[in-house]
């Protein structure tokens, strides 16, 4: 690092202390926690209880908020757009488009409007992929921008901006190497929040895209930048940003961000394609593959790789479906190169056949393992052997980011599949089946000892903090539910695929 980065990395550290509050002013609110301390939501979500519904363009962000409104980003009629709605009535106070620009590719799954705007003060920041970083002031008026070359990734960026003392930090992680080098063009970047001048640039070369979005750990030892990326989560001194620690093991593909409590922090990660679990049972993962078996005979050839077929990541999706098996390209002569790879590793034995006892026997393999570790604070290096407090490896979603409340933390997964685990040892409490199957990729939220869990066919289920399992209520929505809501004093906001609705407690 330059030395100038580091004296202004020092500036930094000093200006302020702690700039992330209580309020939910950021993705999954205060600090990334997903915890609204001295709220009280609905626990029941009806007719009575909804205060507003507002249509909204497609996206995917989180709802974010200040004192009086809810700030979201889409994309209207082609342009990317950061949206203000008024907390009391759900009317749209402005709708700002970003510069016109040429939109990130991005997954199937994914959105060109993913990344949670940020709130600090009188202050809005929005971050695309495809731009770069816009700050308004609360009613709208632009203040700066600041455009930043959008990272090569696999799906699309997600990552978003958090704030300390004077910088937004901003997570660049990049597919793109160095000029002339193997190594990537991965780095954090701060940023100075009153103009978007570079403060500082903590290289990451070593690393490739991610999707966690990072958070600042302060215990008894310090204060720390955590940053959960592909394979390792690492932690970076916040006064000179030299990376201090780091655990390995994690998959390729990260997405969850970590949680801390009790002087303790807390990552996870699934095995690289969803895993949950440290051995998947290879089982429904033929059953899927076997479909495209057209004459019949128990195995899977070469010809029969038609149509949409592809490898199964998600075997519980139909054949189609974005999410159901390892994309592939849309040009025909490199589809049928990479369906060739796909068919050669697993015909091991090459007679041109899959057979079931070889293709499960090829599943056994693994993709990293699932993780759900603690991480004692004071470490330096490899911290694995000497500051792991507890790791499991069960019941650990792909999407959506652990929860720490009470002491206990709580893992919703596909499947509708919640688990608790105790934070003191890393004993599995309970996993249970929400009634509400499907995928799930809004992480979990919680208040006033209860925890709210969306799924992505929009059911909500509200379920009570204890160690044993308790459904309070259940409301289907009757709307796809993607991102992770936000909570306020009294209300609970929820995005769906076309809407905000705001879910109020009445005095």
């Amino acid at each position: 690092m330059k030395p100038t980065a580091v004296i202004l990395g020092i500036t930094f550290a000093c200006a302020l202390g702690q700039a992330h509050s209580d309020s939910w002013n950021q993705f999954r609110g205060p600090n990334g926690s997903g915890v609204a301390k001295d709220s009280r939501p609905p626990i029941k979500l009806d007719d009575a209880q909804l205060a507003w519904k507002a249509a909204l363009p497609p996206g995917l962000s989180s709802p974010v908020l200040s004192g009086k409104r809810i700030f979201l980003t889409g994309l209207a009629k082609g342009r990317l757009v950061t949206i203000a709605i008024n907390k009391a009535d759900g009317k749209i106070a402005w709708q700002n488009q970003a510069p016109k620009v040429e939109l990130e590719k991005v997954h199937k799954a994914s959105h060109p409007a993913v990344p949670s705007v940020l709130v600090d003060h009188d202050r809005v920041f929005a971050y695309f992929g495809s731009y770069g970083l816009l700050c308004y002031n609360l009613d709208g008026r632009e203040l700066w921008k600041k455009p930043i070359p959008t990272p090569k990734t696999l799906y699309g960026m997600s990552t978003s901006p958090i704030v300390h003392g004077e910088h937004l930090i901003m997570v660049l992680d990049n597919d793109t190497n160095l000029p002339g080098s193997r190594l990537s063009q991965s780095k954090i970047v701060a940023y100075d929040k009153t103009n978007g001048d570079v403060a500082w640039e903590i290289p990451r070369p070593f690393h490739r895209s991610g999707w966690s979005t990072p958070m600042i750990w302060k215990h008894d030892r310090g204060t720390e930048l955590v940053v959960l990326g592909n394979s390792r989560v690492s932690g970076y001194d916040m006064k000179t940003g030299a990376q201090k620690w780091f655990v390995p093991g994690f998959s390729r593909e990260t997405i969850s961000t970590p949680v801390a409590g009790n002087n303790v922090l807390y990552v996870s990660s699934s095995k690289l394609g969803g895993g949950a679990d440290i051995q998947p049972d290879p089982l429904p993962f033929w059953e899927a593959v076997i479909r495209f078996d057209q004459n019949g005979d128990g195995k899977i050839e070469r010809k029969e790789m038609t149509g949409h077929f592809t490898f199964p990541i998600r075997p519980e999706l139909p054949p189609g479906h974005p999410g159901f098996g390892i994309p592939l390209p849309k040009d025909k002569r490199r589809r049928q190169e990479r369906l060739d790879g796909i068919f050669r590793g697993t015909d091991r034995n090459r007679d041109k056949f899959w057979t079931k006892e070889e293709f499960m026997s090829n599943m056994r393999g693994g993709r990293g393992k699932p993780l759900l570790i603690a991480i004692r604070p004071g470490g330096q290096g490899d911290v694995t052997d000497t500051h792991l407090k507890w790791e499991l490896n069960r019941s650990i979603p792909e999407i959506p980011s652990p929860l720490f409340y009470s002491n206990l933390i709580y893992m919703v997964r596909n499947g509708g599949l919640l688990a608790a685990v105790d934070a003191t040892n890393g004993k599995l409490l309970y996993r249970e089946r929400l009634n509400a199957p499907g995928q799930y990729s809004a992480s979990p939220v919680a208040a006033n000892d209860h925890i709210y869990l969306s799924s992505n066919r929009g059911v909500i289920t509200i379920v009570k903090v204890n160690k044993e399992f308790k459904i309070i209520h259940q409301h289907d929505l009757k709307g796809p539910v993607f991102v992770t809501p936000a909570i306020d004093k009294n209300t609970l906001y929820v995005r769906t695929e076309k809407a905000l609705w705001a879910f109020r407690t009445i005095d």
